[in-house]
């Protein structure tokens, strides 16, 4: 797994020209940074689930900083508005899906990072307690 591997799976994730997966090429980085610590002892590296899961989350990161398509359908002067199509949002819920998908993939691969809590209670009052 290397942000060069990651770069290749976000290209075809999300359709990105050279100008653009140059541009993306830090997020790989980021991404790889980020999933290298969560890796299991005895996971292989070079797993392409692995890969599939950087690039989901390089997808995730790409789409909230507005990486996606430039959407503007209409434009006013006078009080100066912009509308632009919900399809940026449709995009980052259908990448979040898909990283949820690459993980589950990758699970054996990585460490339970989850929170869980199992219990939580008070103690037994005992008379006299205030």
């Amino acid at each position: 797994m290397t942000q060069y591997t990651i770069l290749g799976r976000l290209r075809l994730m999300a359709g990105l020209n050279d100008d653009a997966a140059r541009e993306a090429l830090p997020l790989c980085a980021a991404a790889l940074e980020q999933l290298l610590p969560q890796l299991k002892p005895r996971a292989n590296p070079h797993d392409p689930r692995l890969d599939q899961a950087a690039a989901s989350m390089a997808f995730c990161m790409l789409l909230q900083r507005g990486g996606g398509e430039d959407d503007v359908t209409g434009f006013k002067a006078g009080d100066i508005t912009v509308t632009k199509r919900g399809r940026e949002k449709d995009r980052l819920a259908q990448a979040l899906q898909l990283k949820k998908a690459a993980f589950e993939e990758a699970r054996e691969l990585l460490r339970d990072t989850g929170f869980y809590v199992r219990e939580v209670g008070y103690g037994k009052r005992v008379a006299g307690d205030a």
